[in-house]
């Protein structure tokens, strides 16, 4: 009788946290409906429909129609993101907002709520040629072009094919020769085939690595709440699958643009410090070949509460210095005046005519 009592109580259970999670989906399609009401209102409001717009011509009426769906998606895309913190509901940690509600809710997967379903090979070909210093050597690209071809039905990696193919057209040939001089120094001339293929492999995962990572990102952006990826870095592919996406033009074109990495020329230090010592040479010279000294060293000065602290005075006590024929003296001299552009300056606790 315990052991039933025991089974009847996690199965009551089982089924209320069953019921809990299953709620966060209903609030959140509950809440979209409303969202693309809304975004189907705007759409009525602010455009005249097909029929009005072009009648009796099916064709831009074809066109129209794409036009008002990807106004619909826009603006219901707003609404989303703006409704991000609203409250759908309470749960056992308090509010839940929408955002929350749909990182929760159960993954329904493309055969439930359709989606989209995207496979993208990451190219090697530019990476090898980019190892190579962009080499334009026969025999190097006519290896590539037969790998490229031997890909599309084989498992092996793109690296391996191109080593096959490269030593089958030269047998004799070293891989080190086309790719030490833009190594960085982990391969030199005496390097093996093998232990280029190593470098090559190695290189190639970080060339994967880098375009998942960016590919990760990208699909964040979306607002897919479970997004599935699947990365093969043998074949160097990567299987995307996005439930519920709706804008399938703007997310493939979207994945599908390249990044541009530009290189800049910049100034280094040595180079700043001969310019800036350039013209205080012309400014010295144009003085008269006359350097202003002015003593910098820091004086001490004893508080009232008998701490010392540095004296913040560009001249010493008893020194004078000339400037463009004005003289500057220490500013907080007790009894030092000074005269600068023609208008006496005293010390602080003293009045100041300007």
């Amino acid at each position: 009788m315990q052991l039933k009592g025991l089974v009847r109580f996690f199965t009551i259970l089982l089924i209320v946290y069953s019921i809990y999670q299953l709620s966060f989906t209903w609030f959140v399609r509950s809440h979209e409906k409303k969202l693309e009401a809304k975004a189907n209102s705007f759409v009525k409001v602010s455009y005249p429909s097909v029929e009005q717009k072009y009648p009796g011509n099916k064709d831009s009426q074809e066109v129209y129609r794409e036009f008002l769906n990807k106004i619909y998606l826009s603006k219901l895309d707003t609404l989303k993101k703006e409704s991000k913190d609203v409250t759908l509901t309470y749960g056992i940690t308090g509010a839940i907002s929408y955002q929350k509600a749909k990182e929760e809710e159960l993954n329904l997967g493309l055969d439930l709520q359709g989606g989209m379903n995207v496979t993208m090979e990451v190219e090697m070909t530019g990476l090898l040629k980019t190892l190579s210093n962009n080499s334009r050597d026969i025999t190097f690209l006519k290896a590539i072009e037969s790998a490229d071809k031997r890909k599309a039905n084989s498992d092996a990696n793109f690296v391996t094919l191109f080593a096959q193919e490269y030593e089958k057209l030269n047998p004799s040939g070293r891989l080190a020769s086309l790719f030490s001089a833009a190594s960085g120094g982990k391969i030199t001339l005496n390097s093996s085939n093998q232990a280029v293929r190593d470098y090559l492999n190695s290189q190639a995962e970080v060339a994967f690595d880098n375009n998942l990572r960016v590919l990760t990102t990208r699909i964040d952006q979306f607002g897919v709440a479970q997004p599935n990826i699947n990365p093969d870095k043998t074949r160097g592919i990567i299987n995307v699958e996005l439930p519920g996406i709706q804008d399938k033009e703007r997310v493939r074109k979207y994945l599908q643009s390249s990044a541009n990495l530009q290189f800049w020329e910049v100034y280094s230090l040595p180079d700043i410090g001969q310019q800036v010592g350039k013209a205080d040479e012309a400014f010295f010279a144009m003085m008269g070949g006359k350097t202003p000294a002015i003593d910098t060293a820091a004086k001490t000065v004893v508080d009232t509460t008998g701490k010392k602290s540095p004296d913040t005075s560009i001249a010493s006590k008893d020194t004078l210095k000339k400037l463009g024929g004005d003289e500057v003296g220490k500013t907080t001299g007790a009894d030092t005046g000074k005269k600068l552009g023609g208008d006496e300056v005293t010390s602080a606790d003293s009045k100041k005519h300007l």
